[in-house]
Formats: structure tokens, C-alpha cells, sequence
């Protein structure tokens, strides 16, 4: 008798697909709770999200950029939540590619899930085998899934100079504090993390230094792929207030005007100006995303087609904040109701447009570059 083997390929998409189902289902959960149902949470870790960027010597998945971002953008359309969670899951992977494939293969493990946290607030004491680690990280979303924690801390080079590198620190050496309390992204338990411990100095990366590895998803710039994916779920928000807002504007009868919402031209005006500006935002983040896809296939990134990455994912972020504060004021008094769903779609876009990747610091390197031409290492 021979055993029919299913298509890896088809058992993940199965597996992502079953994940937006159960992050649909249990979207009031995150609401409500401030961290995804347990049922969610099992899904985000037995998903292939965790895994599309780890290097294939690690088991991973190594998936072309675009996919990657394609399945942020339907997570985050079934539960923005879970979505800021597989925005974060999904490209910390690519972390390994910095580490020497041995040390990679013995952190990854059989199942990576890998969030961190930019902010240095750490510090390092140097010894003989690395440094002794120490501090609270705020905000590492998805907290409850991760085997492996990036956390961002000083250190001082033999020279002198000191740099801010990542730190690579297995779930039992971590203690997880659930104090997430946000205005949107309720669900994603962005919870602060802290430990004493001592890391390896093969456990630190930069992540401004190129890879160890040679292959197109490496070559990609990394922050921009990290902004791409905050930027996927910035769109899916967007377009779920376009929907709620068409919903609501078919049944919804104001006080002062005769007939429905939709009826009436300042309602008409809002929905084409917050349509119009979501379309330039996703044409400008698929040509910039296409264009630096295409020359990490062929080679290098060149660092004008890096900035526009940036810029665009900035771009994307901003426009889904308007175009969900445009809906959300021109339905009037119902929006303030939360089965209006406009509500949640502002107040989910409010937050990620606060992340560092997409906000101010975003923007002014990609303007820099562009006015002077001078490259910072994070584009």
C-alpha cells in the first residue's frame, strides 16, 4: 500500500488559512482580553509565519518577499491583532541569517517564533564568553508564542566604540510581563520582557551588518522588509474601514438630510478622497516593493530603490491612519458605536502609525537620502 504524502505547500497555506478563520472567530478576544485566544495563539505558532523567513538550513521557509507580505496583509484582514503579531513574527526570522549556521540551527530550533524589541534599554557587562545581559524591553509583540527573543543592548567594541546590537535569548531565560494596554491592536500582547543572563557573544547581531548568507530574501533590505510587513497591516486596515464605512453607509439615516448616508455627497466625497488615497499609497508600496524584490533577486539593493521601500511603507501607514480618521468622521455620530467597526479600524491605524519603522524616523531617512544622497545603515 503507498502512503499518499500531503504538498508541504499545500499544508501550510491550509494552516494560514485556518488561522485567519480561528483570528476572525476570536477577534472580541483580543479586545476584550488584551492577548489572542489560546486558540489563535496555537495557530500563529503551528502556521508557516514563523517560519518564511528562517533560512532553510534552519527548516525554514525562505518565501519570496511579496508572499510574505500577501500573508500579513490576510491575517491582518481576518484580526488586525493577529496580523501586527504575523508582521512581527514573520520577518524576525530572517535574524538567523546573521548568525554563523551552526549557532543558527542550535537557537532556531524545530519551531522558531521570534519577536524582540529595538528600544537599547538593556545594558551589557562584558566577560570572557559574552556579555552578562540585563534590562526590561517593552512592547515585544506576540510575546506568549516566542521561542527566541531579539533584544536590543549596547556594547563596547575593544576599541572603544560602542555599538547597539541584538541579543538572541531562548523563552527560559525571559520573564514576560502582561502589561500591554494600548489603544488599538488590542489583542497582540505587545508585552514587556526582562531577564539577567548571559549571552554568548555569537549570540549578537547586528542587524546593519549584511548577512552570513547569500540568497534574495537576505539580500532584501531588512528593515524595509520589517516596515513592508507593518505597512501590510496598515493596508488591511485601511480597506476594512472602506468596506465597514460602504456597510454602514447603506443603512445608516441621518438626522438633518433625507435618505441613507450613502445618499449624501459629503459621505461620497469622503469615500472617493479615502479610496483614491489608499489606491496612490498601494501602488507607490507594490512598485517600490516589486523594484527592491527584483534587485535582490539579480543582486543588490541599491540604496535609492532602499529609501523608496521606506518612504512607501511611511507613505502606506499614513494614508491608512487618514483614510480610516476620514471614514470614521464622515459617518457622523454612528461611527462612535463599536459595531460600526469604524471605530476599531481608527484606533488600530492610530497605533501603527506610531511604530518607529513607519514614523518619523522612517521618513526623514528616506528624505535624507533622497536630498543628499548620504545612506543610513537602517534603510
Amino acid at each position: 500500500m503507498t502512503a499518499v504524502q500531503e504538498n508541504p505547500a499545500s499544508a501550510g497555506e491550509q494552516a494560514l488559512e485556518e488561522l485567519c478563520r480561528l483570528a476572525a472567530q476570536h477577534r472580541e478576544h483580543g479586545e476584550q482580553h488584551g492577548t489572542l485566544h489560546p486558540a489563535v495563539w496555537r495557530a500563529v505558532e503551528e502556521s508557516v509565519l514563523p517560519r518564511v523567513a528562517v533560512p532553510a538550513q534552519c527548516a525554514g521557509l525562505q518565501w519570496p518577499v511579496p508572499r510574505i507580505l500577501d500573508a500579513v496583509r490576510r491575517v491582518a484582514a481576518a484580526d488586525p491583532a493577529a496580523g501586527w503579531v504575523a508582521a512581527i513574527h514573520a520577518p524576525a526570522g530572517a535574524f538567523l541569517s546573521r548568525l554563523t549556521p551552526a549557532i543558527a540551527l542550535a537557537l532556531a530550533g524545530p519551531r522558531p517564533v521570534i519577536a524582540g524589541s529595538s528600544l537599547p534599554v538593556g545594558s551589557t557587562k562584558q566577560h570572557q564568553a559574552g556579555v552578562r545581559l540585563t534590562g526590561r524591553w517593552p512592547l515585544v509583540t506576540g510575546a506568549p508564542a516566542i521561542t527566541l527573543a531579539a533584544l536590543a543592548a549596547p556594547v563596547s567594541s575593544p576599541d572603544g566604540v560602542t555599538a547597539t546590537r541584538w541579543w538572541l535569548v531562548p523563552r527560559q531565560q525571559l520573564t514576560i510581563e502582561e502589561d500591554w494596554d494600548a489603544l488599538g491592536l488590542r489583542g497582540s500582547a505587545s508585552f514587556t520582557v526582562r531577564c539577567a543572563t548571559d549571552v554568548p557573544f555569537e549570540h549578537g547581531i547586528c542587524l546593519t551588518e549584511a548577512p552570513r548568507l547569500d540568497a534574495p530574501l537576505f539580500r532584501y533590505p531588512l528593515y524595509g522588509l520589517m516596515a513592508g510587513c507593518i505597512a501590510a497591516v496598515a493596508q488591511a486596515t485601511a480597506e476594512r474601514a472602506l468596506t465597514a464605512f460602504s456597510r454602514l453607509a447603506t443603512r445608516t439615516r441621518t438626522r438633518h438630510a433625507a435618505g441613507a448616508l450613502a445618499e449624501q455627497a459629503t459621505a461620497q466625497a469622503a469615500f472617493a478622497s479615502a479610496g483614491g488615497r489608499l489606491r496612490a499609497a498601494t501602488a507607490l508600496l507594490n512598485n517600490a516593493t516589486t523594484a527592491a524584490w527584483d534587485s535582490a533577486r539579480a543582486g543588490q539593493v541599491p540604496n535609492a530603490e532602499r529609501a523608496l521601500l521606506r518612504s512607501a511603507c511611511c507613505q502606506m501607514a499614513e494614508a491608512a491612519e487618514h483614510v480610516c480618521r476620514e471614514l470614521f468622521d464622515a459617518a457622523g455620530t454612528v461611527a462612535v458605536h463599536r459595531r460600526s467597526g469604524l471605530e476599531g479600524c481608527w484606533r488600530d491605524a492610530v497605533t501603527i502609525s506610531r511604530h518607529a519603522l513607519v514614523a518619523h524616523r522612517g521618513r526623514q531617512l528616506a528624505g535624507a537620502y533622497e536630498l543628499t544622497t548620504v545612506s543610513a545603515k537602517e534603510l
